[in-house]
Formats: C-alpha cells, structure tokens, sequence
C-alpha cells in the first residue's frame, strides 16, 4: 500500500508528517536568506503538473517581452521537466535547490498555496494566482464542515494572508471566497486569470497550431470532457460516471451533421477510466498534456461535472453541460458545494437521457445566452489583460529591489 496514503488515513501520522514539513520548510528557507536576491528572477509554482495554468501564461508573456528575465519552474516531480521550455530553469519542489531559488527570487508566481513554514524576505513579492474561481466546490476553512475534509488537509494552517501580496481573480464571485476561505485580508486583483487572457482574446494561428499538435483536423468539431476527481478514499484517483460518451458523440454528429472528436483529461494528470472500444479513433486521451486552457480555446463543447473550469468555458460562448449523476454522493463523501446547482444557469443532465434531452433541445442562441447567464452569475470581471497587469507588478518590484 502507498505510504502516503497510509499517512493522510491515520491522524497522528498525518500530524506528525505536517509538522515535520513545516519546520524543515522554516529551516531551509533561512538557510539561503543569506544570499541576495535576484532582482531578475522569478519562480512559478504549480502544483500537481506540469508546465501550464495562469504561471505558464505569465511565464510565457515575461518571455516573449523581457527575454533577460531568469525564469524558474518548480515541479513536484521530474516527470514534468519535458513539458518546460529549454528557457526556463526547472528544480524539484521542496528540493534544496527548490529553496534556493525561493531565497534568491524577486517575485514568486503560485496557483496554490504554499506550505507552512515557507519565509518571504524584504523586497520579494508573492503574487497568488489561484487554479480556479468560477467553481462550485467549497475549498480551504470553507470546505471543513466536511468531515473527510475536516480531518485532513484542512486542519492545517493556510500562510498566504502572511506573506501573499496580491491574490489575483476573474469573478466578483470569488472575492468573498478569497477571504473566508483562505483567510486572506490583503490586496486582491479583480481584473481576470492570465491563462484566460487567449479565451478572450483568441488567437487563431494558435488554435491551429494546438489542433495539429494532437492531430485533429481542421474541420472537426471538438468535445472535451473533463471530470473532476472523487477523493473521499483518500486515493486521489478516482473518476466514476456511468456517461456514455460514445452515445453522446454520435448524437451531436446526428445533429449538427459534423465530425466530431472528444478530447479526455482526467483532472490533475490523473487517470480517466472510460469504457471506450480501444478502436474508437475518434478519443484522444491529453491527460497529459499540461495546459487545459489550449483545450479550452479550440473546443466546440465541454462536458464536466464538478469542475471550475466550466465557468472558464463560458468565455468562449460555447455549449457547456454538467453531468452530475452522482451528485448527492458527492456532496456528501467529496465536496459540498457554495450552492444548490438547480439555482445556476448551467444545462445539467443526471442521467445518459437527460444529456441527450438537453443536446437536442438547444440551439446556438441558447448556448450564447446560457453563457452569457454564467458569466452574470460569477459576476465575471476578465480583461484580456491579466499577464500585461501581473508582469508589470513584477516589473515595478524590480526596480524597487534595483534601488534596495
């Protein structure tokens, strides 16, 4: 049996485990506090994959504009190095070089937060990015009142309202979340998610270039499918619906006389498990692929069950339906959730029929208004221009730190 999964199942354990990582975290990042910062540096951290989500839109915009501007990546493993460019410079997360290269950084760019113990010097700024703030799920002390959630991760203490500087968001939704659920009380910046900037400002040489890259034509019309994960077991792997997707593609061939493909990514580089006829070619697993947002900008629909990134969809004004079969198990053993989901806009199916039902009842004005809803209902507050706002934050701290 995993020995993590042994640690998270046994309180004491799991106790003792974060303590100890705290204190080695407080430890090491002293250790370097002695070095100086470099003022041209910045560390991205995402955890759970690879090269992807708001830093790799910050990271690629700091790039293409400031080229001399070090850019480090830490990973929670190497199996991820292979999605980094050869620009930036990846380490291992919690490694000693990891603390290192916090030590010595002049900006910090995360979209989850960081563990206890970790230390913030004179000069450095932390700019939080968040992975998702048009969601459902209840998360950080919000999320407690479950006991599956209460007796793990969120016994532990939440450092941003310590040594974040700017919490970034899209959604006036989101702003009172930020507070009661990560504790945070300092400066929030409403003007949207940096990974959003393509879905409102869509580059079409660039949806070409994703589409050749995973090998579908031009002319085929694109369905992702994208679950979010079950975890009351503690495994972090599991992914159940009894959703026939093969079913649900043919219908929308039948409807719209196009071809269709469906892109499968299983949240977090997780495994998906599908019953899906090994011949099938019209299934393209991209688990694997770092960065849902490319998925995101060149699909024509998008079918999730529990996952924020269905309100990030509504952006593109495409057809977004929830599947949510399980959704009274769900919200007792997982998540519980900010609100009843029959008082939100979203099409949502609980059944194979019920997902064909809607498939065939709706036109393109109803889509284009349902998005429209969606973006209402989280007060959507995106911009365009995240990246340009967030790199000129680190710009200005730069010159601070020249000037120390």
């Amino acid at each position: 049996m995993d020995m993590k999964f042994i640690i998270r199942k046994n309180r004491v354990l799991a106790w003792l485990a974060y303590y100890i990582r705290e204190k080695r975290n407080e430890l090491l990042s002293k250790k370097y506090a002695y070095l100086p910062i470099n003022s041209k540096k910045v560390l991205f951290f995402r955890p759970g994959g690879g090269y992807g989500d708001n830093p790799k839109a910050i990271s690629e915009y700091l790039h293409k504009k400031f080229p001399e501007i070090k850019l480090v990546w830490a990973c929670e493993s190497d199996y991820y190095f292979s999605s980094i460019p050869s620009y930036v410079h990846a380490v291992i997360f919690e490694s000693k070089e990891y603390y290192k290269e916090l030590a010595t950084a002049g900006a910090w760019v995360c979209s989850s937060i960081l563990p206890a113990g970790t230390k913030k010097r004179q000069g450095q700024i932390y700019i939080q990015t968040w992975h998702g703030d048009k969601g459902f799920k209840k998360f950080g002390y919000d999320a407690a009142e479950l006991k599956s959630i209460r007796n793990g991760k969120n016994r532990r203490r939440i450092i941003e309202n310590e040594i974040c500087d700017y919490f970034l968001t899209g959604a006036n939704w989101f702003l009172p979340k930020i507070r009661s659920a990560i504790g945070y009380n300092g400066n929030i910046i409403a003007h949207g998610l940096p990974r959003n900037d393509c879905l409102i400002k869509k580059d079409l040489t660039k949806v070409i270039e994703i589409k050749n890259k995973i090998g579908i034509l031009l002319d085929k019309k694109i369905l992702l499918y994208s679950p979010t994960f079950r975890d009351h077991k503690g495994t972090h792997e599991i992914i159940t619906s009894d959703i026939d997707l093969l079913v649900i593609l043919n219908e929308l061939e039948k409807k719209t006389g196009d071809e269709w493909v469906c892109l499968l990514r299983a949240h977090g580089g997780r495994k998906l498990h599908t019953d899906l006829p090994k011949t099938e070619k019209r299934f393209i697993d991209v688990t694997s692929y770092p960065d849902i947002a490319d998925f995101l900008m060149i699909s024509d629909m998008m079918i999730t069950d529990y996952s924020s990134c269905a309100g990030d969809f509504a952006l593109t004004n495409n057809f977004i339906l929830l599947y949510q079969d399980d959704i009274e198990s769900y919200t007792t053993k997982d998540r519980t959730l900010y609100f009843d989901m029959q008082d939100t806009p979203y099409f949502i199916a609980h059944s194979l029929d019920e997902a064909l039902n809607i498939i065939n009842s709706i036109d393109h004005k109803d889509i284009v208004e349902n998005c429209e809803a969606i973006r209402n209902f989280y007060g959507v507050c995106e911009s365009g221009h995240a990246c340009e706002e967030v790199v000129d934050l680190i710009l200005k701290n730069k010159e601070r730190l020249e000037k120390m």
